[in-house]
């Protein structure tokens, strides 16, 4: 059945002492009989130092149990005893308590006995030959100078830790260089006093650079009200407060807090399990790291390897670690941190707390910024097409214009010269011949050369009016209406004023086109009876209307049709200007051109 775990943990408080042998031994008369089929349950008993609430021992008792209980198979049952030597007359006598675990024992030998700490390891290393002498022992966590050497046997495996005082207050000195007084915070209880023994001596070569003063004839409240008024440049030494000078016991981290809830002065420690609890930090010992090396020596024990083979080096203290919310307290820059330091609880960024959702936003706008990049490359690459379209419409009109100026020029100055001397030629033998029908079919001949002659002059005026070139705007406006009335028998009335300034060439041409193909609309379309041709300055360029009062028509029905009317738009879009239609049936139309007068757009 591997995986299947039972875990039972039978405690007795020191207050069992007082049950007499004989009851105990009527307990342990009757042992629980093993279900069928289970597997062997293998029997763990921890003898602790100080009860179950003394940190930083009872963190490693507690992990050193679940730990366990999950490395192991099978199930594991603990059995826990505590010594509780907490009083200041020294340890609790070894005789009643002896009798005690005899009798707990009695019914069944453990299959490994762990001693948690200093006084525990010692307390087995004496009685274990009488009480468990084919049992390995596991010593748990004790200080290796608190272990008695001359008794560790082959059977014994050992994880011990070494602290290490002076590397604590030097790491708080090179923390706060100015400080010149530590408080070395520390109980009554017999073990207390030889630690004080042992601080006493590795602080003597620090004398001469600290004055170092020590708690342990004060009560815990005399310790917070002396803490709330310490001198400046003072620290704090937290080592261990199991009983205070007014025999009260202190259990668990409480004083740690109490004292850390009052000072005015900063808190430094021991053990990992103290960071977060009130002190700022240093080189630590890891109360997980002494749990995990017991939990592998109790492993290898219990699967048959030799206790020996689990004698690992003390533990010493490890990477500095700090706790950030102490570090911003006192005002200790980081700085200050030796090389490899770990600085725990220090607020979550912006970027760690929101790090998805700015990622997403960043996405979103890269996105965004790529698309408005695209559109604005699009845009830029439109307006170029845009800017050739017209740069080759501009220049097909003017080639276009320049050819009709060309091909009106050879009419009017070739052509028609040429067709002069022929009319000339024929009066003249007209006048000559003696023939009268030959003078009549000469007559008739001068005529339709005369007429030729002035269908080729209008032909050339059409193709280019030489008199824009010549005269400007104005009289080529008169002209081509003028022609137009002529022609097409429609009055038409002119209010033509001069521009301002003279016209470029192009925007007077492209007013002209439009008056021209206006009017040939109005001959073509408007069944007009009156023409209304008006020219004048407006809007920093020049205006030109054409209006009939012929029959119009609808121009959203006739949207997008019509090439004069395309060809009048392309004309007013290349000079810069603007063209309006405005109609209705039978209200008449007007056709309304501005143009500015420097070119380009208004």
């Amino acid at each position: 059945m591997r995986g299947f775990r039972r875990t039972v943990t039978l405690q007795f408080p020191a207050s069992a002492l007082l049950v007499c042998a004989f009851g105990a031994l009527a307990l342990s008369a009757a042992p629980a009989a093993e279900p069928p089929g289970e597997p062997d349950v293998k029997d763990v008993l921890i003898v602790q130092s100080f009860g179950n609430d003394f940190a930083p021992f009872t963190a490693l008792s507690s992990s050193f149990r679940s730990a366990l209980a999950r490395s192991w198979p099978g199930p594991v049952q603990f059995r826990e005893v505590s010594l509780e030597i907490t009083s200041q007359g020294g340890d609790a006598g070894d005789g009643p308590l002896f009798s005690y675990i005899q009798a707990v024992v009695a019914d069944r030998r453990p299959d490994l006995a762990v001693m948690i700490a200093g006084p525990a390891s010692r307390f087995g290393l004496l009685h274990r030959q009488s009480l468990f002498p084919s049992t390995p022992v596991l010593l748990a966590g004790p200080d290796q100078r608190l272990v008695l050497s001359g008794a560790v046997t082959a059977d014994v495996a050992t994880v011990t830790s070494a602290q290490d005082f002076r590397s604590a207050v030097d790491s708080l000195l090179d923390l706060l260089p100015e400080t010149d007084n530590v408080v070395v915070v520390i109980g009554v209880s017999a073990l207390e006093r030889f630690w004080r023994q042992a601080l006493e001596h590795e602080f003597k070569p620090l004398e001469n650079r600290v004055r170092f003063t020590f708690w342990d004839d004060l009560s815990l409240d005399e310790m917070a009200d002396r803490a709330a008024a310490l001198p400046p440049r003072t620290a704090i030494l937290y080592t261990l407060l199991l009983i205070d000078s007014a025999g009260v016991p202190h259990a668990s981290d409480r004083a740690l807090a109490r004292l850390r809830a009052s000072t005015n002065a900063p808190i430094f420690g021991l053990f990992e399990d103290q960071v977060g609890q009130g002190i700022v930090g240093g080189p630590l010992v890891s109360v997980s790291e002494l749990s995990r090396r017991c939990v592998e020596a109790a492993v290898g024990i219990l699967e048959g390897e030799p206790p020996i083979a689990y004698r690992s080096p003390p533990l010493g203290p490890g990477p500095p670690l700090y706790d950030w919310r102490e570090l911003h307290r006192w005002r200790i820059p980081e700085s200050r941190l030796p090389a490899g330091s770990t600085v725990k609880f220090r607020p979550a960024s912006a970027w760690s707390l929101y790090r998805v959702p700015i990622l997403g936003g960043l996405t979103a706008i890269g996105v965004l910024a790529a698309l408005v990049v695209g559109l604005t490359i699009n845009r830029i690459h439109r307006r170029a097409a845009e800017r050739e379209v017209r740069t080759l419409s501009r220049r097909l009109l003017t080639a276009f214009e320049d050819e009709r100026r060309r091909l009106g020029r050879e009419l009017h100055d070739d052509v028609s010269q040429r067709l002069a001397r022929l009319a000339i030629d024929a009066a003249r033998l007209e006048s000559k011949g003696p023939d009268p029908t030959s003078a009549s079919d000469l007559g008739a001949m001068r005529e339709e050369i005369v007429s030729l002659s002035g269908d080729i002059h209008a032909l050339a005026r059409r193709l280019h009016p030489t008199v824009l070139d010549d005269l400007g705007i104005v009289e080529a406006l008169r002209a081509e209406t003028a022609r137009f009335s002529r022609v097409e028998s429609i009055p038409v009335d002119l209010r033509l004023a001069e521009p301002e300034s003279a016209l470029p060439e192009e925007a007077a041409l492209c007013l002209y086109r439009v008056a021209q193909e206006s009017l040939r609309n109005v001959a073509r379309h408007a069944h007009a009876q009156r023409v209304e041709v008006s020219l004048r300055a407006n809007d920093g360029g020049c205006e030109l209307e054409v209006r009939d009062d012929g029959t119009g028509f609808d121009p959203d029905a006739r949207r997008g049709a019509g090439l004069g009317l395309a060809s009048m738009h392309e004309r007013m879009r290349l000079v810069g200007g603007r063209l309006t239609v405005r109609s209705s049936p039978n209200r008449g139309t007007a056709v309304v051109a501005w143009v500015p007068r420097a070119g380009g757009r208004p």
